[in-house]
């Protein structure tokens, strides 16, 4: 077991390192494939589908990263994963559209992923049955430098770029004659200036999605900087700016505001990559992609649904004298009606109790408190309003209130007539029957184990939002129509389900059984975190399984709290046409040093991930989630604490 676990971890190191030094040659932008198809040497990456020759730079990337394997016993002929001593060298790049792209190196100045796997063989006799190799995976992820300047094989090797020749300038004034000297004084006592330090940047970023269908977008970065917005997918089209207000508590940085977009956002920019920059800081921005509508909440039983249509873009306000206690506005806030699409906002709520949304008294969501991190943003719709002004009502746990209201229509503009049409019937997710145990016994106490749950949309409208199904390894509270979500074992993502569909879920949790070795019960939920617009919320938990022969095992040792000072942090996307933020998925923290996993976390609903209190030394973060049944895993090597900006990229593959 010792030898094996050494061939492993050595295995494991040496696809790390080259995927580091590959990434770190493909961001010079060089190419030392003269001839690729004769010096390449690699014929698995050169025929079939897959001829990377099409592109020289790719070539040299992957030959390159080829190059730190040796020592491993490679299979160059292989293309089959399950294949011992299989691997694959993967370059992913951003391309003229701003989209990644497979087997291309990239763009000056954007995004680089090589991505290296390989299956180490299991040479033990008595494992060899039961696991004949382990796959193992390194990934780096740098940015592309400022090349395209430089050109041919000296991209990238620190030669200076062909300058222009300075302008002679115009007309030489004469000399000016010398003055005549004069006595020189005597020189008083020489004060010594003050070093003022230079105030520390706090770093801009987006904050929550690009969505289409809206006309602004938050951003966040110092008190007073002018934040403007480009569209980088659409030739660099700027689409407006704005002044950050502060100081204001609950956001990433002190400065706050809502950049109104001119053309407002629509579903032609989804996948499109948005930049804000600060005006005077080139170097200061971040980027994000536009997605899609958000799901919305349940109408009031009162009204009656009918297919949404789209508002008129209205400009978003900026809120004056913004509160420094718990607060909500809408964003429009007001509509010609009689079906109306607007955002909720809040910020400041504490993080620690739960947050209740009323529209006109009925309740339409509640957030629990691992639900949202102080402000959080929803998008309501509802159909067949009368022209008059309604209220939103935000009401903490601990009793803190805020109001806002919606206006049909907005003043001096005249109510639409409602045009009829046919009432389709409300998505409704059901989750059918118990779970199914499908992991073959002997089922062992604290060991992985995976159960099937089947859910079904027994309505009309396709739910087109990402949501979860969990499960629930002895729960202490069941209600009618939930388990808190922290006494979650495990879940999975789903993409969407269309209207009369149904989908079989697998689910695994990592922890396992206790040791009771008895009456065991097992939940499963659809929906679980209430992100679906759903005809009833009633119908989301299942019956519950029974299973009654776990056989007992040695308790885990719990994993030690960290004791240091910094912290690591970023934000998990995943790869599903174009890379989106990931909620809900696990972040692992790897000591390179002790190679062990010494802390988990796991995303927000806007894809971020913290470690607070992580001690000096280098470290490794990988994510890891499972989207309709398949597995989405990346990673980032070589981060040293404090480190704000670890980003994860996560792509189809096989978590460890």
């Amino acid at each position: 077991m010792i030898i094996e676990s050494a061939r492993i971890l050595w295995a494991w190191n040496t696809v790390q390192n080259a995927a580091r030094e590959g990434a770190r040659y493909a961001i010079t932008g060089q190419e030392q494939v003269p001839t690729c198809a004769v010096d390449f040497g690699l014929p698995k990456f050169v025929t079939g589908d897959r001829d990377v020759c099409n592109d020289l730079r790719t070539a040299s990337v992957i030959d390159k990263t080829h190059s730190h394997l040796a020592g491993l016993p490679l299979d160059e002929e292989s293309t089959t994963f399950e294949d011992d001593e299989y691997y694959n060298i993967e370059v992913w790049g951003v391309d003229q559209n701003g989209q990644l792209q497979y087997d291309n190196a990239g763009l000056p100045n954007t995004p680089v992923i090589v991505r290296v796997t390989y299956r180490v063989p299991i040479i033990t006799p008595f494992f060899t049955p039961i696991l004949p190799s382990i796959p193992v995976v390194g990934q780096e992820t740098l940015y592309n430098e400022a090349f395209g300047q430089l050109g041919g094989n000296s991209e990238g090797a620190a030669l200076p770029p062909n300058l222009p020749p300075v302008p002679t300038p115009g007309v030489t004034p004469s000399p000016t004659p010398s003055p005549t000297p004069s006595d020189t004084p005597t020189p008083g006592p020489t004060s010594t200036p003050t070093y003022t330090p230079t105030p520390l940047r706090c770093d801009l970023e987006f904050e929550g999605s690009a969505v289409a269908g809206n006309n602004y977008v938050f951003v966040t970065g110092d008190v007073g900087i002018t934040v403007e917005v480009y569209n980088l997918s659409d030739n660099s089209a700027f689409l407006g700016s704005f002044v950050l207000n502060g100081p204001l508590d609950g956001h990433a940085c002190e400065g706050f505001g809502a950049v109104t977009l001119d053309p407002a956002l629509t579903g032609a920019n989804v996948g499109d990559v948005l930049l804000a920059v600060q005006s005077d800081a080139a170097d200061n921005n971040d980027t994000t992609i536009v997605v899609g509508v958000p799901p919305t909440p349940t109408p009031s039983p009162t009204l009656t649904p009918v297919p949404t249509s789209t508002p008129t873009n209205t400009p978003l306000p900026t809120p004056t004298n913004t509160p420094s206690g718990p607060y909500i506005y809408v964003s429009p806030s007001c509509g010609p009606g009689p079906n109306v699409l607007f955002n909720v906002h809040g910020f400041n709520w504490p993080t620690n109790q739960s947050v209740t949304l009323q529209w006109n008294g009925a309740n339409q969501n509640v957030l629990q408190p691992n639900q949202h991190i102080g402000s959080f943003t929803y998008t309501w719709t509802f159909d067949g309003l009368t022209a008059g002004t309604y209220t939103v009502r935000a009401v903490s746990g601990g009793g803190a209130v805020s109001t806002d209201t919606f206006s049909i229509p907005c003043e001096g503009q005249p109510t639409s007539t409602p045009v009829p049409t046919s009432t389709l019937s409300p998505a409704d997710l059901v989750a059918i029957s118990p779970p199914t145990l499908i992991s073959t016994p002997p089922i062992i106490a604290y060991q992985p184990v995976e159960f099937s749950v089947v859910i079904t949309n027994t309505g009309d409208l396709d739910v087109e939002n990402q949501f979860f199904v969990d499960i629930f390894l002895d729960p202490t509270t069941i209600l009618t129509n939930s388990i808190p979500i922290n006494e979650s074992d495990g879940y999975s993502a789903v993409s969407g389900l269309p209207g009369g569909a149904s989908q079989t879920i697998i689910v695994r949790s990592n922890s396992g059984f206790t040791n009771n070795p008895t009456n065991h019960q097992i939940y499963g939920m659809v929906d679980s975190v209430f992100q679906t617009d759903e005809l009833s919320e009633l119908n989301n938990v299942t019956d519950p399984l029974s299973v009654n022969y776990v056989t007992p095992a040695a308790t885990p040792t719990p994993t030690p709290d960290l004791v240091g000072a910094d912290e690591i942090s970023g934000v998990v996307r995943v790869l599903i046409g174009t890379f989106l933020r990931q909620y809900r998925a696990t972040v692992f923290l790897f000591d390179e040093s002790t190679s062990q996993i010494i802390a988990a976390e796991v995303t927000d609903e806007n894809g971020f991930y913290l470690f607070s209190n992580v001690s000096a030394g280098m470290y490794t973060v990988q994510s890891c989630v499972v989207i309709d049944n398949t597995e989405y895993f990346g990673l980032r090597t070589g981060r040293t604490p404090p480190d704000p900006s670890a980003d994860i990229f996560a792509l189809q593959g096989v978590c460890p």
